[in-house]
C-alpha cells in the first residue's frame, strides 16, 4: 500500500491560524475574567465552557478536512487499480479468444 504524501491546503492553513488566534485570545478572555475575581462565578465557567466548545470546534474541522483529503488520495487509487485491473481482464478475454480460434482451426 502507497504511503500518501500531501500537503496541507489553503483552507487548512486558514484553520490552523484560526485555531491559534482562537486559543491565544480565549485564554487571554479567561485569564482577564479570572484576575476581576468576579463574585459570579458563573461568568468564568460560562466563559471556560465556550472557550472549550471553540476550541474543540476548530479540531474537528481540521480532522474532517483533513479526512477528506486522504478519502480523496484513496478514491483516486482505487480508481487507477480498478483501470488496471479491467485493462488486464481484457487482455484475457483478448488471449482466451485467440486461443479459441486456433483451436476451432485445429480441428478443421
Amino acid at each position: 500500500m502507497k504511503k500518501f504524501v500531501r500537503n496541507p491546503n489553503l483552507f487548512e492553513r486558514f484553520l490552523l491560524i484560526i485555531g491559534i488566534f482562537v486559543i491565544i485570545i480565549g485564554y487571554g478572555f479567561i485569564s482577564n475574567a479570572q484576575k476581576l475575581n468576579d463574585p459570579n462565578y458563573w461568568t468564568f465557567l460560562q466563559t471556560m465552557f465556550l472557550w472549550l466548545i471553540l476550541t474543540v470546534l476548530v479540531i474537528l474541522l481540521a480532522v474532517n478536512e483533513n479526512m477528506k483529503e486522504e478519502l480523496k488520495l484513496i478514491a483516486e487509487e482505487q480508481l487507477e487499480q480498478i483501470k488496471l485491473l479491467t485493462q488486464s481482464e481484457r487482455k484475457a478475454v483478448d488471449i482466451e479468444d485467440e486461443e479459441l480460434k486456433t483451436l476451432k482451426h485445429m480441428r478443421r
